[in-house]
């Protein structure tokens, strides 16, 4: 048997939904997000392809097939859409849809706008198929197949309605099966059902001591739900050239704990399996979401989806089968206004040590992309360590934050694809690199005549331990050969560490840009590798912007470095 398979909706504009793109999954898609971002309105617009009234191939009449409550197969769009009359104007919705049409066995394509019709003598926009492919002669007909739309509406309080209870005769003679789905979905013992018509029409299964009276919101959507399983299963057994139906569920979660949570979607995967469903939900709840997503990393990879819609970053994205715990990052990502429709996620800066932040901070100064980073001042690994977090998958280091090294770590990363490291410029470690710098500087560079009085003089007299310890003599001074050479005692690295945090030294480091700083005058006379530094670093916050956070590409414009200018003489 063909069956009828709603496959993707691609809604060019509509309210929040500027070009996303929704699939589904063949049994099961949840659908989640922030309020706000129109996860309602996919359901509408799911709900809006399709009608259950004419076979259009055998042209039988399809209006006597009803469901259990006798209502027929298919949602007015005045039931899942609720049209703006100032906003929701003709042209404000543009779709495009994708699907199997089990009628004619092929794959299908329509659009879906909003035109304009009478009702009630008042003229309103409604929502229209147009290019329907497999129609014949007139194109702007629905697609045949049976939906039920459960709204928002059936969760209209209890104690408000105005409902009297009601035999339904397919309930009637279903009892049995109605109580065993409900027993298994809140994990209960009822032994009764009872079906109500009113303000809701509805079922509910309950035991002796209680009636239809007193259940909780959680046993009435569940009564709804199961009611809708039963009525694609009545339809079944009815339509003999049956293809299958939409079950649309808004909130599905709504007054169910974790366990019934679980078991729902179980049930409505079994179901779907044996009645040809096909289930689209929206829900908030974070166990349905990881159900969902588990289910569809494994053997049901094309039969679950989850479609999270993001709005972190301005207008609306579609994350396609994201996880609880990346969904949940999402949520709680820190963001900084990129213009005035966008921001852009905050992405963490890991260094080996105070003195690689400073050079880092130099090289960043009065560059817009800073603000969109923060520097992990209190964590200071090693290049061997963060390479180890890398090599063992650590998710925040191998995709969501940036590793700056020490340009010394080049041997360490040479011929690996680390997406998030950096390297420093320069041939040497920041404290060693700012030490050779400023020996180099001649007596007469006009560095040396600053507010500060740090003439070279006092540079000398600073780094004195330094170049006693390794020997250090005559106005030019190579450290890597010299580091080569030492044979002493205290490390290298102590013995920099120790130049770099004397007091003296420390007044032209940890000053900003002011006009005496140690690290600005590195960066002017060496624009050229500042500048490579300020392209591999906006390359690299770029692909974990992309990549781990998914923004997309027109956003990522706000990613912008400002290149040092280079002068004629060094060109």
């Amino acid at each position: 048997m063909t069956q009828t398979r709603l496959k993707k909706i691609t809604i060019e504009k509509f309210r929040a939904l500027n070009n996303v793109e929704v699939e589904f999954g063949d049994y099961i898609t949840v659908i989640c997000g922030k309020n706000g971002t129109s996860k309602s309105s996919i359901l509408g617009i799911a709900a809006q392809i399709f009608s259950f009234e004419k076979d259009y191939v055998t042209e039988a009449s399809l209006r006597s097939f009803k469901q259990i409550s006798g209502k027929g197969f298919k949602s007015q769009y005045k039931e899942h859409i609720r049209i703006s009359e100032k906003f929701d104007v003709p042209g404000s919705l543009s779709a495009s849809i994708l699907l199997h049409d089990g009628y004619t066995d092929q794959e299908a394509t329509a659009n879906l706008e909003l035109m304009t019709r009478t009702d009630d003598e008042k003229i309103l926009p409604r929502p229209v198929i147009r290019k329907n492919s497999t129609a014949k002669g007139n194109t702007s007909r629905n697609f045949t197949h049976p939906v039920v739309f459960l709204s928002l509406k059936r969760l209209y309080p209890i104690a408000d309605r105005d409902y009297k209870a009601i035999d339904f005769d397919y309930l009637k003679t279903h009892e049995q099966d109605f109580i065993a789905l409900t027993n298994e979905l809140l994990n209960r013992n009822s032994t009764q059902a009872t079906g109500t018509h009113g303000t809701i029409t509805s079922a509910v299964a309950h035991g002796d001591n209680y009636n239809h009276e007193s259940v909780s919101a959680g046993e009435d959507n569940a009564g709804q739900i199961i009611m809708a399983l039963l009525s694609f299963k009545k339809l079944q057994s009815e339509y003999g050239d049956y293809k299958g139906g939409l079950l649309l569920i808004d909130e599905a979660d709504a007054g169910l704990f974790p366990t019934a949570q679980v078991n729902l979607l179980r049930i409505l995967e079994r179901e779907c399996r044996k009645l040809n469903l096909q289930v689209v939900m929206t829900s908030h709840s974070p166990v349905m979401i990881e159900y969902a997503y588990e289910q569809s990393q494994h053997k049901y990879s094309k039969k679950f989806k989850t479609v999270y819609l993001s709005n972190t970053y301005g207008s609306v994205q579609v994350m396609q089968d994201w996880s609880w715990a990346k969904i949940s990052a999402d949520i709680h990502t820190r963001t900084v206004s990129a213009g005035p429709s966008a921001t852009l996620p905050s992405v963490n800066v890991y260094f080996e040590d105070k003195e690689a932040e400073n050079f880092f901070d130099a090289l960043m100064s009065r560059q817009s992309v800073k603000k969109f980073t923060i520097s992990m001042s209190e964590v200071t690994l090693g290049c061997t360590n963060y390479v180890n977090l890398i090599k063992n998958n650590v998710p925040e280091f191998t995709e969501k934050s940036v590793i700056c090294l020490d340009s010394d770590a080049h041997s360490h990363i040479k011929g690996k694809n680390y997406k998030t490291i950096v390297l420093l410029p320069g041939n040497l470690p920041p404290d060693q690199l700012i030490f050779q710098h400023l020996y180099n500087l001649s007596a007469e560079d006009k560095f040396w005549q600053n507010e500060l009085q740090f003439t070279r003089d006092v540079f000398t007299n600073a780094a004195r331990d330094t170049t006693n310890e390794l020997k250090i003599a005559g106005s030019k001074v190579d450290l890597d050969e010299r580091i080569k050479a030492y044979k002493g005692t205290p490390k290298p690295r102590d013995i920099f560490k120790k130049f770099y945090k004397g007091d003296e030294v420390q007044k032209v480091l940890n000053c900003g840009t002011k006009p005496y700083g140690a690290w600005k005058h590195w960066i002017e006379s060496n624009p050229e590798l500042a500048n490579q530094f300020l392209e591999q670093f906006r390359a690299t916050i770029y692909g974990v912007m992309k990549n781990a956070y998914a923004v997309d590409d027109a956003k990522l414009c706000a990613l912008q470095v400002k290149l040092k200018k280079i002068p004629h003489v060094l060109k």
